[in-house]
C-alpha cells in the first residue's frame, strides 16, 4: 500500500513538502506542488486512507500533515531505497537542502551527521548492540543548555518512541539521531532562532546565531555549506 502510494510523484511531492512537521492546507499544497486544488485534494485523500497523513479543522480550513514521526521516519527510509520518483534527490535537489533540512520535528542533512558524529566525540552519544544510547554525561550536557530530555527509563512499549534512534540520512548515506531527543533539540534551536524555515520546503537555514550557539554551547564548529 505504502510503495503504490510512492509510485505517483504528486504524492511524493506532497509528502515532501509535509516533511517539516507543520500542517498545510489544501490551497498551500497546491502551490507548493505545482498542480490544481482539486488534483490535491484527490491526492490528500489517498494518502489518509493510507493513513500516511492526518487531517485537522480549525473553523472553515482543514490541514493536513503527517501523521507522526514514525511515518516521516518509514517514507525517509523508502525514499532512499528507491521507492517511488522523487527519490536519489541528493543530485537534483538545492545544495541547501542538503546540507540543512528537517526529517519531520529533527535535524537532517550534512549540518546534522556533522552534530550527530561530534555528539559521539563528546560521549553524549554512544553506541550499543540496539543503537545510540543517550549517556549520562549527555543528559547533564543537554539538561545544563536548556534541551528538556524527559525521564531516563519509560515502560517498554512498541509504542514508545526511543529517546535516540539512528535515522539513514538520504543525501548523506551516513546516520543522523532521531527521537525524543533530537526532536526537543530541534525545538531548542528553532526557539533561540538558531534556524529558521526555507519556505516553502523543509529546507532550513543556519543564522549567525545558531553557528554561535552551537559552537558555545556543545563545542561544534559547523561544517560548511556547499
Amino acid at each position: 500500500m505504502v510503495g503504490k502510494m510512492l509510485s505517483d510523484s504528486t504524492r511524493v511531492a506532497l509528502l515532501d513538502a509535509m516533511f517539516d512537521g507543520r500542517a498545510y492546507t489544501v490551497t498551500e499544497l497546491s502551490q507548493h506542488v505545482g498542480v490544481a486544488q482539486s488534483t490535491t485534494s484527490e491526492h490528500l485523500g489517498k494518502l489518509l486512507d493510507a493513513e500516511l497523513v492526518s487531517i485537522e479543522s480549525q473553523g472553515r480550513h482543514r490541514y493536513y500533515r503527517l501523521r507522526g514521526p514514525d511515518v516521516a521516519e518509514l517514507l525517509e527510509q523508502l525514499f532512499e531505497f528507491g521507492h517511488g520518483t522523487a527519490v536519489k534527490r541528493s543530485s537534483r535537489v538545492p545544495s541547501a537542502l542538503v546540507y540543512a533540512r528537517t526529517c519531520y520535528d529533527h535535524l537532517a542533512g550534512t549540518l546534522a551527521v556533522g552534530l550527530t558524529e561530534h555528539f559521539g566525540t563528546m560521549g553524549i552519544v554512544v553506541p550499543s548492540e540496539n543503537g545510540p544510547v543517550l549517556t549520562v554525561r549527555g543528559r547533564e550536557v543537554l539538561s545544563e543548555a536548556g534541551v528538556p530530555i524527559g525521564p531516563s527509563e519509560q515502560p517498554r512499549s512498541a509504542r514508545t518512541r526511543p529517546t535516540v534512534r539512528a535515522c539513514l540520512d538520504w543525501s548523506e548515506r551516513k546516520h543522523h539521531l532521531a527521537g525524543t531527543m533530537p526532536a526537543e533539540l530541534l525545538t531548542f534551536m528553532m526557539n533561540k532562532r538558531w534556524f529558521r524555515h526555507r519556505d516553502p520546503g523543509r529546507g532550513l537555514e543556519l543564522t549567525t546565531k545558531g553557528r554561535h550557539g552551537l559552537a558555545d554551547t556543545f563545542g561544534f564548529q559547523v561544517p560548511s555549506a556547499a
